[in-house]
């Protein structure tokens, strides 16, 4: 199985500024003593293809696909999912604690 989207794409439009992060993923960073800055840190500058875990529909949007990454940063063991909207936006869908339980 392959990401949806290409990872090097989603760091880029999130390095320059066109990303959205979900209230759900914010939250999930704040419960984990992250904010905005550590989020978009991990994705343009930590991820990498090795951290694919797998690609999913999206449970909101029909035919909307999200890539969902596993990673340890700062120590946390992270379980990243993201997507590139219709409006061309690298989105942050999720970013939580990695308990092994989807």
């Amino acid at each position: 199985m392959n990401p949806t989207y290409d990872l090097q794409q989603v760091r880029a439009l999130v390095l320059s500024g066109a990303y959205y992060v979900t209230g759900v993923a914010a939250d999930g960073a704040a419960e984990l003593g992250m904010d905005d800055e550590d989020i978009v840190e991990c994705v343009s500058n930590h991820l990498n293809g090795s951290h694919f875990y797998k690609t999913m529909r999206a449970e909101k949007i029909p035919g909307l696909w999200q890539d969902v990454y596993k990673t340890t940063y700062e120590g946390c063991r992270l379980y990243i999912k993201l997507q590139i909207n219709a409006a061309q936006k690298a989105v942050v869908v999720s970013f939580k604690e990695d308990t092994g339980v989807i």
